[in-house]
C-alpha cells in the first residue's frame, strides 16, 4: 500500500506524535516477517526432526 504524497496524517496532526506505518519492500515483502516465518520454520523443522529421533530410536533393553 503506497502512502499518498499529498496527504497529511490525522493521527500525526492530532496528537503530535509521529503514526507508526509499515512500509514494505518493492516486492511487497516485509523483511522482518519474512525473518520471521524463517525462524518460525526452522523451530518447527528442528522440534519435528527432534520427534522423530525420539519415536524411532530403539527401546533401551
Amino acid at each position: 500500500m503506497a502512502r499518498q504524497p499529498n496527504t497529511i496524517h490525522k493521527a500525526e496532526a492530532q496528537s503530535g506524535k509521529p503514526e507508526l506505518t509499515l512500509m514494505t519492500a518493492s516486492d511487497g515483502r516485509d523483511p522482518r516477517l519474512v525473518a520471521l516465518v524463517r525462524l518460525l520454520a526452522r523451530r518447527a523443522a528442528r522440534g519435528l526432526y527432534e520427534q522423530q529421533l525420539k519415536d524411532h530410536r530403539p527401546p533401551h533393553p
